[in-house]
């Protein structure tokens, strides 16, 4: 039995003959969803648009060749496959589209069956190869973004805008929501992309060497600049340079990065003369920049020059559909570093405390908690009491309800601790399958205070049956 459209792969072929277009897409249809373009701009468009796993695309079009297709779908989906269809087969056509990344080429015309097989062996690639994490109907909303979320789908769109043009961008967002990797995703979705991508965190170096690394410097400049130094604009020219957590910038170099910015030239330390420079300025930060241009400890300049795109990064909490998504691929990308271990999933239970979490360290926080209950784990589920403290104090609120109001203080507290202890226990007994001296030994404690804490909290078990374990 086929699978359901929305469950299949899905393929584009391309190719500015109609007749062909309607042959491939009749042959593959009992096996792909398939999506088809007239011409290579169309298929870029589609490829920008569409979740594509892979391409089967003619050599030779009006507007653009097979090749410049290619090179947009190693761009806009870079885990996707491609085969190349040609009547004007060459050695060196061939060369430089494996070189390219093609899988495979074919030469027209060919059997549509041959096609075919080609076709499914590039999916067999693709299902090889795709990140582990990647949940069913979820997808890579940006190169290396993943998100099921509304939101995020929405700001994905407009990066895909941004990224097309040459402007400034700025990346507003909490810490640890990911905003080198949307910065790496722009320079990627942009027209720099075979370029360099320059990146360097301004928190990280300390301020009287921000500036050489920055805007590099001249042999002799000062001690210890034994030769010349090109800074990171001129390593990032033609390409994206990347400047996170810019609100730590001095305001000296602040003033010099303006001018830059401005006259699109820097001057290395040391050295009279500006050297023109085409770098396209990604700039982030988790901090309030109007508030410190208001507080002048940032320069009002500099932001009305940078303030052209800005991107502002939900944080986890506000788009809690991604916590699912994400947790698995941080597990499965830790199961294919830690290839011995026994973990296959979350139970309902510690998946559901991932979901009811806040977050306030966002997805560099559960990147962590997923990790570590990974490595505690014992049994092929990670259970809820492998989860960090952190998550599990928030576990209770849900179940205790909405009397909690009428409670004293330290009633509530009384409460919360029993609930918390009633759910742990069930947890841990249903992690080892009710053996209680396995449970008690993951809980460290003796077997007999085990049972009491068993007692005293209404926890049930099979007596008999924990009692043999």
């Amino acid at each position: 039995m086929s699978l359901p459209p929305a469950a299949r792969p899905v393929v584009l072929v391309v190719d500015d003959k109609t007749n062909m277009v309607r042959l491939m897409a009749k042959v593959l249809r009992d096996d792909v969803r398939v999506l088809t373009a007239e011409s290579g701009m169309e298929a870029i468009r589609v490829l920008e648009a569409e979740p594509v796993d892979v391409v089967l695309s003619d050599l030779r079009m009006p507007d653009i060749d097979g090749l410049a297709v290619l090179e947009a779908s190693k761009r806009l989906r870079p885990r996707s496959e491609f085969v190349l269809m040609t009547a004007y087969a060459s050695v060196s056509t061939a060369v430089d589209a494996l070189r390219m990344g093609a899988f495979d080429y074919l030469t027209k015309p060919f059997d549509p069956e041959a096609a075919r097989a080609v076709v499914l062996r590039a999916l067999g690639r693709v299902a090889a190869t795709i990140p582990s994490g990647l949940a069913q109907g979820a997808d890579e909303v940006l190169p290396g973004v993943l998100a099921a979320s509304l939101v995020m789908r929405e700001l994905s769109s407009l990066v895909q805008r941004v990224a097309r043009s040459d402007a400034t961008v700025v990346l507003l967002g909490e810490t640890g929501t990911g905003k080198e990797r949307l910065a790496r995703a722009i320079h990627r979705l942009s027209a720099r992309a075979s370029q360099r991508f320059v990146a360097v965190n301004c928190a990280a170096i300390p301020s009287e060497l921000l500036e050489s690394e920055v805007f590099g410097y001249r042999k002799g400049a000062f001690t210890g600049a034994a030769r010349d130094h090109a800074g990171l604009f001129e390593e990032a020219h033609k390409g994206s340079l990347f400047l996170d957590e810019i609100g730590e910038m001095g305001l000296p170099l602040q003033a010099k990065l303006t001018r830059a910015i401005e006259e699109r030239a820097v001057r290395r330390i040391g050295e009279s003369n500006e050297r023109s420079v085409d770098a396209r300025l990604i700039v982030a930060t988790h901090r309030d920049l109007e508030a410190m241009v208001r507080a002048e400890s940032f320069r009002q300049d500099l932001w009305y020059r940078m303030n052209v795109a800005v991107i502002r990064i939900p944080p986890l909490r506000e788009r809690p559909g991604d916590v699912e998504l994400l947790a698995a691929h941080f597990l499965r990308d830790r199961l294919a570093a830690s290839p011995t271990s026994q973990v296959e999933g979350f139970s309902e239970s510690a998946l559901d405390a991932l979901k009811r979490y806040e977050w306030p360290g966002n997805v560099r926080q559960l990147r962590a908690a997923v990790e570590r209950a990974c490595i505690v784990a014992a049994g092929k589920r990670i259970e809820l009491g492998d989860l960090p403290p952190e998550v599990l104090s928030h576990v209770v609120a849900p179940s205790i309800g909405l009397d909690l109001v009428s409670l004293k203080w330290t009633e509530a507290l009384e409460k919360g601790r029993e609930e918390i202890a009633r759910r742990y226990l069930e947890e841990v007994l249903r992690k080892y399958d009710g053996r209680v001296t396995d449970a008690a030994a993951h809980a460290d404690v003796e077997r007999e205070s085990f049972y009491r804490l068993m007692r005293r909290y209404g926890v049930e078990g099979d007596t008999s049956r924990n009692r043999r374990g």
